[in-house]
């Protein structure tokens, strides 16, 4: 069984983050290693501020007994991490492994805003990070973000009205991701467009973005990004090609975001539904 290193954030309340991850990589035969960045009472949307532990020198303590262990890696996922400190320290990890899988999922914003508690050092702390990623999972807003652009004016949703003027702001992103040194493939998640949803990515480098679509269904639901990244990750680590892990991704996150559509707003907040993507998961196991 492969090992996967996982450096995200521990939510207590609910499945978000790292505590839905967790389940996701072993419904796929993979081994997680967890790497916790912070620990969060709840997640830092729709709860207020949450009460934090900084695991900073447990995760190094952790790391150090694992190298001793001699225990071998297939990759590694980076999500949300909260403090340049800590992104400087993954860095560092990063370059010692050289895993030939490392998916970064640049979580620090969504609808057009940074999180709570970010600021404009910490996107550039994740640029120069995802420099070192062999693929990158952002949303829109994150896209923006990485390529210097304002999410709330060049690239507002009503852009996304029409495939021409969203594939245009895709290639010029991304060109601008690669002058700043971002070599990974992309894939960017949640393009919401008239009645859909979609992710665009790469199937190689610098490769002309393909399109997998669904039905949009109206709400926001948390976790979206961690919950993709994670499948994506355990698919690759498995060696199973490119394109048919992002199809399982995609496929996967439609179901748990249908699953968690009756839900209201209040219970919504807890992260998204699990059991239909868990059963999806398992199907290619048996």
């Amino acid at each position: 069984m492969k090992t996967l290193m996982i450096a995200e954030d521990l939510t207590a309340l609910g499945q978000i983050s790292l505590a839905n991850a967790l389940g996701v990589v072993q419904a796929q035969s993979v081994r997680p290693a967890m790497l916790p960045t912070a620990l969060l009472s709840t997640q830092s949307e729709g709860f207020g501020t949450p009460v934090a532990l900084s695991t900073e020198e447990w995760l190094e303590n952790a790391l150090a007994q694992w190298l001793d262990m001699g225990e071998e890696f297939a990759g590694i996922l980076i999500g949300y991490v909260g403090q340049t400190a800590l992104i400087d320290k993954l860095s560092v990890i990063i370059d010692h492994f050289s895993l030939p899988v490392t998916v970064i999922d640049p979580v620090m914003g969504d609808r057009g805003s940074l999180y709570p508690g970010l600021d404009e050092d910490y996107v550039v702390a994740v640029r120069q990070l995802c420099q070192k990623a062999t693929v990158i999972t952002p949303n829109w807003t994150e896209l923006c973000l990485l390529a210097g652009y304002d999410p709330t004016s060049e690239c507002t949703q009503e852009l996304l009205d029409t495939s021409e003027c969203t594939q245009e702001l895709l290639d010029t992103m991304v060109e601008q991701l690669r002058q700043e040194g971002i070599s990974a493939r992309v894939i960017v998640t949640g393009i919401l467009g008239q009645g859909t949803s979609s992710t665009a990515y790469q199937a190689e480098k610098d490769d002309q973005f393909n399109w997998l679509m669904a039905p949009r269904i109206p709400g926001h639901f948390y976790g979206t990004g961690d919950l993709f990244s994670a499948i994506l990750a355990s698919q690759l680590v498995k060696d199973v090609p490119f394109e048919r892990a992002i199809q399982v991704a995609h496929e996967g996150l439609r179901l748990a975001i249908v699953q968690t559509a009756p839900f209201d707003e209040g219970q919504r907040r807890y992260g998204l539904q699990l059991s239909h993507l868990l059963a999806y998961l398992t199907s290619f196991e048996a």
